[in-house]
């Protein structure tokens, strides 16, 4: 029989053994206090799993019946029917998966904190007791809240106040309510087991001693939830207002990517009737970091929202497939960078008002100003409607005057055919000359571009049998013209999440303004970590412009400090490199509590490729150390590709001596071991250990670029961070401050 609890939780098979409580020995007070309330709720998650379990059982035998109808039955009537009741059975059966889920995730940690408040508008004297979680859990008895869930607006108060305080509000549904916050608990659980419980105080440790322990925990896992963690400032930018455009300047390690997605889980928990996780767009880098955040909507309940790259994204709204592929010819960057830029949206504006004149001026028919002054009037009366319709409503309202015209005269002749005719050459007409590939290939027989940046496009832009290649500065462009032309409604998304933005050109980001509804967007980046080649993004302010002229919104700008990733050492370390290398106008990262190894600098005569085997060997034993020292992850990290494929064979070997897998850039997933790959797959990731491979003049230099890589290859790490160079190097010294 085909079973689908591979899909659950490992936890699942624990249920009973998780809520027995008969092994509970020499509580504490407090834990005495607490573990009452924690037994009541691990009880009811667990009945709830065995239900959802033993439902699961019978859907699958429901399944099984249907899969055996559809096998045997030679009706085909009946065999479609059975198709059909199969993939109801099968939409339940995910459903039931995804909530057996969850609740095997609230069985393991049901809460986090706990708030006792007294409001001022209070008729007893008694003060609300509440524990906050990741989901809501209320008695079906006494209807009494057991759990409240963390973006609900009361638990604001457990995120905005370090401890006890007087005269604290928070907005309920019925406006303000005001009153004294008693308690501030926080709790550390799992597997239903109290691991530490922390009274905090305002500006005692206990607060910083419960941050500490759980980022501690992050040791080689993917990126996980912060719900228990959310600082002040990382609260209020989640539980922002909707319908406005916001920003994110972060620091490296500053949280912006836990950032985004919680912002979205509070998002679709507090506006569920105006935003629908099904309707949104995360955009990220590449498929490995996509992979290393898919942990983290699904543990804070939330499925199904499209993630994705630039690249697929675009694709899959100009409807490409693998016909359209990217080109092998030689990038120009200073070419990359304008058709990225500013200027050239400008362009594309120009080219677009032009093409828009031309088509309407060479319509294939004797009333063609008929249809051109219509189009017209329908583009100020309703400027929403897109390019393509308002043709459409032209065309047809031309005839429609001409037959209306006809009729009230008493003129009559047998135009219809005609007509119909003269209508399908003009619709085709429109869709030939909208050709998205064409149109923008067209741009370049302009003179709004030099004849050395048409050149070189027209050299990208070629077509090989069915295949039709592009740059992928080009895709953007493309992008921009098919949403002016086609418009947004079949694209427009609920909500919009673009991470990792400072590599991200204008063009493509306006595409992702325009789509984004009533400007809700949320963009988050760093500039110092801006490393993929040209750098479009020096100041935020012109993203922010560029977002105004689009939405006719302003944007809400965040900036982050707080380095919560790395240690004490390694961002001192970093702020001593790159002080004064990056513009006055960059605030250099503030470590967060964690203290651990200074830096290691391992030096040699010449680069890794190029060591004796001896000193190879010493490289691998220091990999090896760290993974005796509790690493999951370990990353040696490269220049670029061609540094990783030289690299990746080199420590490959070495497989069986370090005990853990070697793993390639070319895999998309995000694996313990050694992974070996360049800085730039590395973006937005983190690692117990950071080997940063060959800082030499061989492969880096002391331009900004190499500034840049070096500022990110070193903030990846958790714990450790060690710097392979050469002796008397002049980049080594140079960037290290010798």
């Amino acid at each position: 029989m085909q079973t689908f609890k591979q899909y659950l939780h490992p936890l699942y098979r624990d249920v009973d053994k998780v809520a027995d409580f008969s092994d509970l020995k020499a509580l504490s007070p407090l834990e005495e206090e607490e573990y009452p309330n924690l037994k009541r709720v691990v009880h009811i998650k667990r009945d709830s799993i065995k239900n959802l379990l033993k439902r699961l059982e019978q859907l699958q035998e429901e399944l099984e019946h249907q899969i055996y109808l559809i096998e045997t039955e030679s009706d085909l009537d009946e065999r479609a029917s059975a198709k059909k009741i199969y993939n109801q059975i099968l939409d339940k059966i995910l459903e039931i998966v995804d909530r057996t889920n969850n609740e095997i995730i609230a069985l393991d940690s049901p809460y986090f904190g706990k708030i006792q408040f007294k409001p001022y508008d209070s008729r007893t004297d008694n003060p609300l007791s509440l524990y906050i979680g990741k989901f809501a859990l209320i008695d079906e008895q006494t209807h009494i809240p057991l759990i409240t869930d963390w973006r609900s607006p009361i638990a604001n108060l457990y995120y905005q106040n370090s401890g006890p305080k007087n005269n604290v509000s928070f907005i309920a549904p019925s406006g303000e309510r005001r009153g004294d916050l008693l308690q501030k608990r926080q709790f550390q659980i799992s597997r239903g087991r109290i691991r530490g419980i922390y009274d905090a105080r305002s500006g005692n440790v206990a607060a910083d001693e419960f941050l500490l322990s759980q980022l501690n925990e992050r040791l080689g896992k993917k990126l996980q939830d912060i719900v228990s963690t959310i600082q002040a400032q990382q609260n209020s930018i989640i539980r922002d207002y909707l319908n406005k455009p916001i920003l994110i300047q972060g620091v490296a390690g500053s949280g912006k990517t836990t950032i985004l997605l919680h912002r979205l889980a509070y998002i679709f928990y507090a506006h569920k009737d105006q935003i629908s996780s099904n309707n949104s767009l995360i955009i990220a880098p590449n498929q490995l970091f996509i992979d290393y955040v898919s942990d983290v909507l699904p543990n804070l309940g939330v499925s199904k929202v499209d993630t994705e790259t630039y690249l697929f994204w675009a694709k899959s709204v100009l409807g490409w497939n693998d016909r359209f592929t990217i080109s092998n010819k030689k990038s120009d960057l200073d070419i990359k960078s304008y058709k990225g830029s500013l200027e050239f949206l400008n362009v594309l504006e120009r080219y677009f008002e032009k093409f828009e004149e031309d088509l309407l001026e060479n319509i294939p028919y004797s009333g063609k100003d008929s249809i051109e002054n219509r189009y017209f009037e329908l583009k100020k009366e309703f400027p929403n409607i897109d390019m393509l319709e308002r043709l459409d409503l032209a065309v047809e309202y031309t005839f429609a005057k001409k037959q209306f015209k006809q009729a009230t005269t008493g003129f009559y002749d047998a135009t219809n055919d005609i007509d119909l005719n003269h209508k399908k050459n003009i619709s085709s007409y429109f869709r030939k000359k909208c050709n998205i590939y064409s149109l923008y290939k067209d741009l370049f027989k302009t003179d709004l571009v030099s004849r050395e940046i048409s050149k070189y496009s027209l050299e990208g832009l070629t077509q090989d049998g069915g295949i039709r290649n592009y740059r992928m500065e080009d895709l953007a462009p493309m992008v921009y013209l098919h949403l002016k032309i086609n418009g947004i409604k079949q694209y427009e998304k609920d909500y919009v999440m673009v991470d990792e933005a400072q590599d991200m050109s204008f063009v493509q980001l306006a595409t992702l303004v325009m789509v984004a509804k009533s400007g809700n967007i949320t963009i988050a980046g760093d500039l110092a970590q801006s490393i993929i080649a040209p750098f479009y993004i020096r100041d935020w302010d012109d993203v922010i412009n560029l977002i105004k002229d689009i939405t006719n919104k302003d944007t809400q700008y965040y900036q982050l400090q707080k380095c919560y990733r790395t240690t004490i050492e390694i961002v001192n370390f970093a702020n001593k490199v790159f002080e004064g290398r990056f513009p006055k106008s960059y605030k250099l990262p503030e470590a967060v509590l964690r203290h651990g190894d200074e830096v290691g600098i391992l030096e040699y005569d010449r680069d890794i490729k190029d060591l004796s085997k001896d000193k190879i060997e010493e490289l691998i034993s220091l990999i090896k150390d760290q993974f005796k020292k509790g690493a999951v992850t370990c990353a040696l990290l490269c220049r670029d590709r061609d540094h990783a494929d030289i690299l990746y064979p080199i420590f490959k070997e070495y497989e069986d001596v370090i005990g853990r897998q070697v793993v390639s850039y070319k895999e998309s997933d995000y694996k313990g071991g050694l992974q070996i790959l360049p800085i730039e797959n590395a973006k937005g990731l983190e690692f117990d250990s950071v080997i940063f491979a060959d800082l030499n003049s061989n492969y880096y230099s002391t331009d900004e670029l190499s500034i840049r890589l070096f500022y990110v290859g070193i903030t990846r790490a958790l714990h450790r961070v060690f710097v392979v160079t050469k002796k008397k190097d002049s980049v080594t010294e140079l960037l290290l401050k010798y």
